[in-house]
């Protein structure tokens, strides 16, 4: 028996969260619109509690939990202020650029408060050209 087909649109975003070098965490164009990030909204964070620099998120509206970062916005540009949150996990973000690939998690939706994204990241040195800019 064959099953309904696939519609290869569902698939075909790409959400990503980049760790910039001032700490901020900013969104890809496919994550803002996949998890429908904008001004009225606000991010959960919650650490993986067996694999170390793992995170989960999800996008809330901004007043209903108030241990949620802020989305900021600049210019087309949306991020969260996470700066300190990354030195206390100690992530090297100014030597390495770090792109978290967001995989949706649902098992964990109740956990968390809404729509759960698995941060998957991917870490890759720095160019001296890319530290000096």
């Amino acid at each position: 028996m064959i099953g309904e087909v696939i519609n290869a649109k569902d698939y075909s975003l790409k959400p990503k969260a980049t760790i910039q070098q001032t700490g901020k965490t900013g969104f890809n164009t496919d994550a803002i619109e996949q998890l429908k990030i904008d001004e009225n909204k606000a991010v959960v964070l919650a650490p993986d509690t067996q694999e170390k620099h793992v995170l989960y998120m999800a996008v809330v509206d901004a007043d209903s939990n108030d241990r949620a970062f802020a989305i900021r916005k600049s210019g087309a540009y949306y991020y969260i202020n996470t700066k300190q949150l990354y030195d206390h996990m100690e992530l090297d973000y100014i030597k390495n650029t770090i792109i978290f690939d967001l995989a949706r998690c649902n098992k964990y939706d109740e956990a968390i408060g809404g729509e759960c994204y698995k941060m998957i990241a991917r870490v890759r040195t720095r160019t001296a050209e890319e530290n000096d800019e």
